[in-house]
């Protein structure tokens, strides 16, 4: 089965899918609200969701492993997060003045990271752009160093070598910096450095060019623009090293791991103290919801009103206790071991029918959360992620959901994540169907 055999199914299982993607094209630029949801051919349009289960226009059922870009840990309408949200709006869904889940979430935050300090934001996105406003005010320093292929949101300050082009990016100990979309002043990238993951050398490097000047690198622990790309030989805490050697911060974005790959995160599994911290995506239970924190010296310039943190939505009652929730009552330490183990035995059973299939692809995973990357080599930083046989990734992605699983979120650079509404069943299942399309894999 070729890929073209895959997608011709795909736009016969959404035919009502595509009549509300014509009406949504005349309204919404490419129909969609954001445009890692412009799938070609066309998207699905969901109509509703429940568990580990999602349901499209189409009456299609699927059982769904993407979950939102891996932000619904707790997977679809958890009954705790209904009876929480539904209570809230009751008593209002935003005063703009504080509450008393503010206090509960911190305190649960504190006590899962090593920080002191934390602040609400509405997003990921947030999040990242003000950790490192806090990290330069602290600094005094303008200059910040991201991974090539790192993504870290789409503000201007780290909009740039997410996925840029091959042609483009210079050599590993010192890659290029390509912009990731038109209307990024030069200017502000001019602040932007790019080094390569797993690769401290281009960090030392930058830091010799630039001394003095840079205020912080920013990490994501286990790259996730990329699949699951992990650190290599004790990567993040040597980073953190050459950070205060050289007067700067260590901003561990955790957007995408906090409360995910381990109760504490990556900062419990790499036994990390980073001076500031990222987290979004987990921690809302479904709601619009971020934060960064980190030490008290670092997050006083918050406290003295030298740098600006503000925000109409910040902190409002609904996501803050939908995320006190998730926390407290929800993602409590049992849930970790449940969810890697039915992780495991997914990843175990790809692993015995590639074998069987002599597929010779990689495969990658930390805590609930995977992926195949049809590779060939495997990956350790962009550059190998980038030699993704995307035909390949076509037929399987495709192929899974056309019978009814959503492997991972759509796009090669994703991964699946396990939640805790998922079932061994749920698992037997996914297994059953890779079973059946892995013989097209083969290259």
């Amino acid at each position: 089965m070729t890929s073209t055999d895959v997608l011709r199914r795909w736009v016969e299982r959404s035919r009502k899918s595509q009549e509300l993607h014509a009406k949504a094209k005349k309204l919404l630029p490419l129909g969609v609200e954001s445009h890692y949801r412009a799938i070609d051919p066309n998207p699905i349009f969901i109509e509703r969701a429940q568990g580990s289960r999602i349901w499209d226009a189409d009456g299609n059922e699927y059982l769904d492993f993407g979950l939102c870009f891996g932000a619904l840990f707790v997977g679809h309408a958890h009954p705790k997060i209904l009876e929480a949200v539904n209570a809230q709006m009751k008593e209002g869904s935003m005063y703009t003045m504080p509450h008393r889940h503010d206090i509960d979430l911190a305190e649960n935050l504190l006590s899962r990271f090593p920080m002191d300090l934390v602040r609400f934001t509405n997003s990921g996105t947030e999040a990242t752009m003000h950790a490192i406003r806090t990290a330069r005010g602290y600094t005094k320093r303008n200059k910040i160093i991201k991974f090539e292929g790192g993504f870290h949101g789409c503000h201007d300050y780290v909009l740039a070598s997410t996925k840029p082009d091959l042609k483009e990016i210079g050599e590993p100990s010192a890659p290029n910096l390509v912009p990731g979309s038109l209307g990024i002043p030069e200017e502000t990238l001019n602040n932007t450095l790019i080094a390569g993951f797993n690769n401290l050398e281009s960090v030392e490097r930058l830091f010799k060019k630039y001394p003095g000047q840079i205020a912080a690198v920013i990490s994501e622990p286990v790259m996730m623009n990329t699949g699951v790309c992990l650190p290599q030989d004790d990567f993040l805490q040597k980073l953190l090293d050459v950070c205060h050697q050289n007067g700067a911060l260590l901003i561990l974005d955790e957007v995408k791991t906090g409360a995910k790959i381990a109760w504490g995160g990556a900062c419990e599994t790499y036994k990390l103290k980073p001076d500031l911290i990222c987290l979004a995506k987990t921690i809302g239970g479904g709601l619009p919801l971020g934060a960064f924190g980190g030490k008290k010296e670092v997050m006083s310039v918050l406290e003295n009103f030298s740098v600006s943190h503000v925000g109409t939505y910040n902190g409002n009652p609904l996501c803050i206790k939908a995320g006190a929730v998730t926390c407290r009552d929800i993602l409590t330490k049992d849930v970790y071991p449940k969810t890697q183990a039915l992780n495991k035995r997914l990843m175990s059973g790809y692993a015995d029918i590639m074998k069987k299939n002599r597929l010779p692809w990689h495969m990658a995973e930390i805590g609930p959360i995977g992926t195949v990357h049809f590779t060939p080599e495997q990956v350790r930083d962009y550059r190998t992620w980038a030699q993704t046989n995307k035909e390949i990734w076509k037929r399987y992605w495709f192929g899974m959901c056309n019978e009814g699983i959503i492997p991972t979120p759509y796009g090669w650079d994703e991964q699946w994540t396990i939640s805790v509404q998922h079932t061994q069943a749920d698992i037997d299942r996914h297994l059953a169907v890779f079973e059946k399309i892995a013989p097209t894999l083969v290259p």
